[in-house]
Formats: C-alpha cells, structure tokens, sequence
C-alpha cells in the first residue's frame, strides 16, 4: 500500500506540473503576440478601398447610360455644357445617402417605396437606387436595345409616350429605334427645359402653363440650391407643365398698296423679310410642320428633303446672334440657333458642319455651314424652325416653301 500510495501521488503531481507547464506556453504565445503588435501595427488608411457590387436593373430590356457616356460631341458653345454627361456623377455613388422620410431600418423594398415616393421620380426598374433615394439630375439617358419601342420605353420609366417624344423633337412614334440610339428621357411628365444664359428659374417658369415656381423646386431631382442662379446649358424639369400657345401673328398691310402679304419672308436672293429660305434648292418639304408624331405630339419645324442634294450650303434665314452651337449625336444632330431680335429664334439641325461660333452676328443670307445625317434622321434634309419668345411656330407662314 505504501508503494501504490506513492505512485498515485507521483502521478497527480506530474499531472499537475503538465498543466502549469501548459498554461506557461499559452500565456508565453498570448505576449508575443501582443508584443509583434505593438511593433508592427496595421495599417488601416493603405487598406484596399471596399468595392461595391453594381446595381443590376430589373425588368428592363435596354440599360440606362452611365458616366463614360459619350452620345454629346465637346463643342464651342459658350452657352451650353460641353456634354450633358458632365452633369451626372462622375461616380456612382457608394453609399446610400440619407433622405427625409426613409427609414434605416425599413426593408429594401419599403425603402425604395418611400424614396420614390419622396423624390417624385418614376421608373423604379431603370434608375439605379441611389438616384431614387437621391436623385440629383431629372433625366437619364437610355441606350436602345433589340425589340425597344418609343411607348415600351417610356412604359419603362413610368412616363407617357408624348413626354418622351416632346423631349426628343425628332423622333416620332412610328419611327424605327436602332440599337445603340441614345434617347433623352425625362424622369417625370413634363417639361425639360435647357437652361439659357442669364435665365432664372422664374423667368423659365413663366414661359409655360401649368406649373409654379414652387412646384418646379419641390421637384427634388432638379437640385436647384438658389433659383436666381442656374448654370447654363443645365436641365430643369418642370413636372406636368404645358406649353404656352403660339401668339397669333398678324402680317402688316403694305403701307402703300395696303395689301396684306401673304407671307412675312422672301427668298434667299432677295432681301427686305423678317426671314428668308435657309435653302438655294431642296426637292420639297418631306414633314409639315405639325404633323403628328403620335401620342398627340406634333413636329416643331418643318423638314426639308436634300435626297441628292448632298452637302447643301445653309443660310442664315434672319439677321442676328448665333445663340447656340451644339454637337448632338442623338435628335437635332449637329444644330445652330440664331437669335433674330424681338423674341424670335432659327434652328438649323442635322448639319454635318458648322461655320459659326455662339456670339458671333450673322446677316440673312450668310452661310452657317453644310447638311448632313447627324442625329436622329433616315436621309438627309435641313430640319428648320421658327419660334417666337419659346414657342414653335409654322415656318410655311413666314417662307414660301
């Protein structure tokens, strides 16, 4: 018993040195650990930025057009952005912004109600989230894919065809969407008005029916911080506004004969009318002016068929201030606009070259530059518009064409 007794303790001790002997090492392993630490720290700020996962359109047959978009050539003008991408983001944004209304906590999907309900913007499967919760321009491009159709696009953003239509002047319901085209797209029924120098959002607010200054800055996309100071060449949205009428343009009797001419302008050889054709030859007017696009949208101007007229010079149908010069690759193309005096304007698109510069005085009859196919067109014609104060009116009044 005394020998068994003596191995049993043994054997308990050498149990017992074991497990200090243990614990040793593991707090001996526990210090240099904290003593590598503390001489070689992590460097957090060189850390790799996180990277967020793109957001993926649902239920949408086209894409929406992101910052390297390049459907707006750079350009001369003074008077407007060399490209309307410039305005979006030159990122997307990687985190969630906060918004009034929304609540952290809620489910993505009441989240994203509330946020659309908050910024009034429509068509929830095109508009990445963080332009829903935020959105800081009011409208998007879309690049036309296989199968799209005018109303399947403005079905998908929530808008009606006639918006749509009205804020691509060229395009009309019925006309063939190629893959790749570029459309404007408006995120709300109304009105996008591209801002002029000098303008204010109460004097752009006045040239049209149905909407008030406060409507138009609740709008939130439009992020307008001081509505007496707009960028020019920026975009504001005017949620549900019409257009004004036309004024009625009564021709003054001749103060000798006292007969009312039948038209206000002459041809480009004479001189003496307000406006005079932008024209030497032509084959005849392919689309008069009002002619319906569909969806109860009308066209602005009127176009002039150049089949076999290939390069026509173009005229200066009025004296004045070339206002704007731009280089679109989508609706007017390349495109020149004169300001005459008095409230009227000229608009001369689908040029293939421009010869003038925005500020430089024109007299009527002088070459502005050549035809061309630029933007949305199936063959080469001059389209022309005359408008008074804003408003579109019927060239064929002023121009025997």
């Amino acid at each position: 018993m005394g020998k068994q007794g003596t191995r049993t303790r043994s054997h308990a001790h050498g149990k017992r040195h074991g497990r200090l002997t243990l614990h040793l090492v593991v707090m001996a392993l526990a210090l240099g650990a904290v003593l590598f630490a503390s001489q070689y720290p992590s460097d957090t700020s060189a850390s790799t930025p996180t990277q967020f996962p793109s957001l993926a359109y649902s239920g949408v047959a086209g894409t929406s057009s992101g910052p390297t978009d390049s459907y707006l050539r750079p350009g001369t003008s003074l008077k407007t952005l060399d490209s309307v991408a410039s305005m979006t983001r030159t990122a997307d944004v990687a985190s969630v912004r906060a918004v009034g209304g929304v609540s952290p906590t809620a489910s993505f999907s009441a989240g994203v109600s509330a946020a659309v309900a908050t910024s009034g913007v429509g068509g929830g499967g095109v508009t990445a989230l963080a332009d829903f919760i935020d959105p800081r321009k009011p409208f998007d491009i879309y690049k036309v894919q296989a199968g799209d159709t005018v109303s399947g696009v403005a079905q998908k953003y929530g808008i009606l065809t006639g918006t749509l239509l009205d804020n691509n002047p060229t395009l009309g319901d019925g006309n063939l969407l190629v893959l790749g085209q570029e459309l404007l797209v408006p995120l709300a029924d109304g009105i996008m008005h591209k801002v002029g120098s000098g303008e204010t959002l109460s004097s752009i607010v006045d040239q049209y029916d149905d909407i008030t200054l406060d409507q138009a800055l609740a709008f939130r996309a439009n992020s307008i911080a001081d509505p007496s100071s707009l960028e020019p060449g920026s975009f504001v949205l005017l949620p549900g506004a019409t257009r004004k009428p036309p004024p009625v343009v009564i021709p003054e009797p001749d103060p000798v004969t006292g007969e009312t001419p039948a038209f206000e302008g002459v041809g480009p050889q004479a001189s003496g009318g307000l406006f005079s054709s932008p024209l030497l030859a032509y084959n005849g007017v392919s689309d008069s002016f009002g002619v319906g696009r569909g969806a109860d949208a009308q066209l602005q101007g009127i176009d002039l068929d150049l089949y076999g007229h290939w390069n026509s010079p173009i005229f200066a149908a009025c004296s004045g201030t070339v206002s704007r010069v731009e280089y679109l690759t989508y609706s007017y193309g390349y495109h020149v606009i004169i300001d005459c005096g008095d409230g009227w304007t000229t608009l001369y698109a689908h040029m293939s070259q421009i010869d003038v510069v925005p500020g430089q005085y024109v007299g009527q009859g002088e070459a502005l530059g050549y035809s061309g196919l630029t933007g949305f067109t199936t063959g080469e014609h001059l389209h022309f518009e005359i408008r008074t104060y804003g408003q579109p009116v019927n060239p064929a009044q002023y121009i025997p064409f």
